[in-house]
């Protein structure tokens, strides 16, 4: 209690000895981290890396400890103080009082009846004085108890706050790599565009077709030149992104080692009842609400205010969070059976390309087909393999987004 601060105090000033000004911790200022070389940067351990290094998340826990060192009865200090010395002067007061009108002869009645009076009013004022000195402690515990609930809220703001930046980072880290794939098919698409406008350029020269194919090839090539051009500017800029996540500077050269695989049976393994229970038990929107809703019913219980509807209204609102928290998380376990089930679909197609490309290997081989179509061939068949890359990626972020809704953070499926 701050009240025994107080008299220490009130004691020490007596004594004449000088107590020591509070100096609060000055907070460093976070900058950008600059890196001269190459960064890289893993799956596995980027969150770590975007906790440890982004400017946010810092600036974020810098305010929270600034919060958990702030004592709100540092304020209560001096006004216990200057009212203890009022109860002291009151008290002393009245004891001189009380003494000289026990000294009082016994025929001064006239002034005996005025030094009671005037002890009357001091001891009115003694016991306004005690009575304010109660308030005090019963405001310093109310604003304590409410410090605490700041802190917590906080916390929960802080947490969730960095939560969101980590699943950012890692959405742009898979999105990079998924660029990388769609690059790979465009320069695979374009090198069988120019292979084909080759060749359909001698049968130009032969007559065997017409100009208008020709340029219908070539139209096709300049569209996958645009867009390959765009990924590589997309690429640049989720790079630039990604490092700023983890508080690089812009500029920094990002490179990513290869993405984790989920197995189809690690996937397929979820306790959706209990992952759902654990997601909104984790839930930081669904802890908002339930904090309104505690704040509503303490400020009617407290008669700071008389309306129950706002309490009812909280109350409402907290249900369809509940709802809203549960269908996402519906949507995200949904996703996730899906990627499962296109991964399994993309290793059959590519079964089955393999199978076909055999074949026409073995015809290549026998003349029966031209080194253009066997060359075609080649790229179908890299086409089904690239396909169960993709469709893993799919599958990792599906898996991604459920563990992270299982943590709290429910982001609705697309």
């Amino acid at each position: 209690m701050k009240r025994y601060i107080a008299a220490g105090l009130t004691a020490l000033m007596l004594m004449g000895f000088c107590v020591p000004a509070y100096a609060a911790d000055a907070a460093e200022t976070d900058k950008t981290e600059t890196k001269k070389g190459p960064v890289t940067l893993s799956f596995e351990t980027l969150e770590q890396t975007v906790r440890e290094n982004n400017v946010s998340i810092k600036a974020g826990q810098s305010t929270l400890t600034g919060v958990e060192k702030t004592d709100p009865g540092d304020s209560y200090i001096t006004n216990y103080w200057n009212t203890d010395n009022e109860i002291a002067q009151y008290t002393k007061q009245i004891k001189e009082l009380d003494e000289a009108i026990a000294a009082l002869p016994e025929g001064e009645t006239a002034l005996r009846d005025t030094l009671k009076a005037q002890r009357y009013a001091l001891q009115q004022s003694l016991e306004a004085a005690q009575a304010s000195y109660d308030d005090l402690e019963d405001k310093e515990d109310d604003d304590e108890e409410q410090h605490e609930f700041t802190v917590n809220s906080t916390r929960r703001q802080t947490e969730n706050a960095a939560d969101l930046i980590c699943m950012g980072a890692e959405s742009t880290y898979i999105s990079l790599q998924s660029l990388a794939f769609s690059h790979s098919e465009r320069e695979r698409s374009l090198k069988q565009l120019e292979r084909n406008i080759e060749a359909t350029r001698v049968r130009v020269s032969l007559g065997a077709a017409g100009q208008n194919t020709l340029k219908s090839l070539q139209s096709q090539r300049e569209t996958v030149l645009a867009a390959l051009d765009t990924i590589e500017t997309q690429a640049e800029n989720l790079k630039n992104t990604l490092a700023v996540q983890c508080g690089y500077a812009i500029g920094t050269e990002i490179i990513t080692t290869a993405l984790p695989e989920v197995a189809p049976e690690q996937a397929g393994g979820v306790d959706y009842a209990a992952d759902l229970a654990e997601a909104l038990k984790n839930s930081y929107s669904i802890w908002s609400k339930e904090d309104a809703v505690r704040q509503a019913s303490d400020d009617y219980e407290n008669n700071k205010t008389n309306n129950l509807y706002a309490y009812k209204a909280a109350q409402i609102e907290l249900d369809a969070e509940k709802e809203k928290a549960t269908v996402a998380f519906r949507k995200l376990y949904k996703a996730l059976e899906e990627a499962r089930t296109m991964l399994g679909a993309a290793q059959s197609d590519w079964e089955q390309a393999q199978k076909t490309f055999h074949v026409q290997e073995t015809q290549y081989k026998r003349g029966m087909i031209s080194k253009l179509d066997y060359l075609n061939a080649q790229d179908e068949l890299e086409t089904a393999r690239e396909a169960i890359d993709s469709a893993k990626i799919d599958l990792l972020t599906a898996y991604n987004n459920y563990q992270w809704a299982k943590r709290g953070v429910i982001s609705s499926a697309s």
